[in-house]
């Protein structure tokens, strides 16, 4: 019996540690109330990777099908909240503003159920596309014919470098999505898609640079906005409170949540007054001794007012720029971020944001001397001031249906 309880034991720890402690606690549960065992089960490498193993085809149309650009996005099935998910959809709304026809075609089947479904759910919780939906099982068949495929991801990449029903192939990329993983199979697995010779649309300059650089990938870049009629600036309710916001996202290493919360820990021992804001996951799992208001996911329609509360942010990201500084800046709350190429490429001079290296303790000096007003804020709100009035992202969608028009060309 002894035996059996620390093999089961043993088994929980390496499901939690592979997974993290909310999710991986969620199967351990699981398995325990099906079979009141953690089961010893096969994973199925060949049918999870499947699509690796997809036939490479070249694109076989030579010509434009006509006027209208038409456009086939391979996306991965999306959750509630998705801010990927969220830009990719954001700009297939604004493209068919311009008049760009696209169709959309989720790879490896949906949790939302059939095509009616997802376009359902895509219209009720990001934007009301005129795409059609379609759902992509294990058999990979696409007969309608498109100027543009688009990969969204490096899963999906999988799926259009096999796809020969179109002009041309471009790769929508968002993130270096390699850091997502230690390096190993699905590290190689993510990193191979960039020599693809797709051409690439990427978020931000930072990721132009790195594949341009690193992968010889010819790219184009677009850059970030916020959502005008959303993010504003507000009346702070409680004048005499003051908060520190922090993006909270456990299960998104890149995030950097162990660093924060080490870090504003150390901060409230020295200002034990301040209220920590936690939004973006529910955290309520975790040991967090200092005074913190934890809001979980919030609705799009209340970040800013929650934004604006609060005098100061911390934004930690390890990869990619996050769209939140700013939605912050456009709120009025001044931004702590993290050193790095792959965040400062919006603001070239560095005089926009707090930057910090990866340490507890410069990150507890940049909060307690924005905190206790030791740096003028007001500088860095009026920096900000022309790259907020004059982004939008319909300027952006623009580009970008430029950029299609060139590769069409090329």
């Amino acid at each position: 019996m002894y035996n059996v309880f620390l093999y089961n034991a043993k088994k929980a720890a390496k499901i939690i540690q592979s997974q993290g402690v909310i999710k991986g606690s969620k199967t351990v549960i699981s398995k325990i109330k099906k079979k009141n065992e953690i089961a010893v089960t096969k994973k199925n490498v060949f049918k999870f990777y499947h699509y690796l193993l997809l036939e490479n085809k070249a694109a076989k149309l030579s010509d434009r099908l006509g006027n209208e650009l038409s456009l086939a996005w391979f996306i991965p099935d999306f959750g509630i909240g998705s801010g990927g998910h969220l830009n990719i959809f954001r700009i297939v709304y604004l493209l068919e503003k311009l008049g760009v026809k696209s169709d959309i075609y989720i790879c490896g089947g949906s949790q939302w159920g059939d095509s009616a479904s997802v376009k359902r759910v895509i219209g009720n919780y990001f934007f009301p596309l005129k795409s059609n939906v379609y759902i992509l099982d294990d058999k990979f068949e696409v007969n309608i014919e498109y100027d543009v495929a688009v990969a969204t991801s490096w899963q999906t990449a999988y799926y259009v470098r096999s796809f020969d029903n179109c002009v041309k192939k471009v790769y929508f990329v968002q993130d270096f999505e390699p850091y997502f993983y230690a390096p190993g199979s699905a590290y190689s697995f993510a990193e191979q898609t960039y020599k693809f010779g797709f051409y690439g649309i990427t978020a931000g300059d930072w990721l132009k640079e790195k594949l341009a650089s690193d992968y010889g990938m010819v790219c184009e870049s677009f850059s970030f906005s916020y959502e005008k009629d959303l993010y504003k600036p507000q009346e702070k309710r409680d004048k005499d409170i003051r908060r520190v916001f922090f993006y909270s996202r456990p299960p998104t290493e890149r995030r950097g949540f162990e660093l924060g919360i080490l870090a504003l820990n150390e901060f409230c021992k020295k200002n034990p007054d301040v209220e920590i804001v936690m939004a973006g996951w529910d955290v309520s799992e975790y040991e967090i001794p200092f005074k913190h208001f934890n809001a979980g996911v919030v609705r799009i329609e209340e970040l800013s007012h929650l934004y604006a509360q609060c005098d100061v942010s911390l934004i930690l990201s390890f990869t990619n720029l996050s769209l939140l500084p700013l939605e912050l800046m456009a709120s009025g709350c001044p931004v702590v971020i993290n050193q790095g190429r792959n965040n400062d490429w919006i603001d070239p001079e560095k005089n926009i944001f707090i930057y910090v290296e990866d340490d507890v303790n410069e990150i507890v000096e940049a909060l307690d001397q924005v905190v206790n007003k030791k740096v003028d804020v007001q500088i860095l709100m009026d920096n900000a001031s022309d790259l907020l009035e004059n982004s939008s992202w319909e300027k952006e969608a623009g580009k970008i249906q430029t950029y299609l028009f060139k590769i069409l060309e090329g």
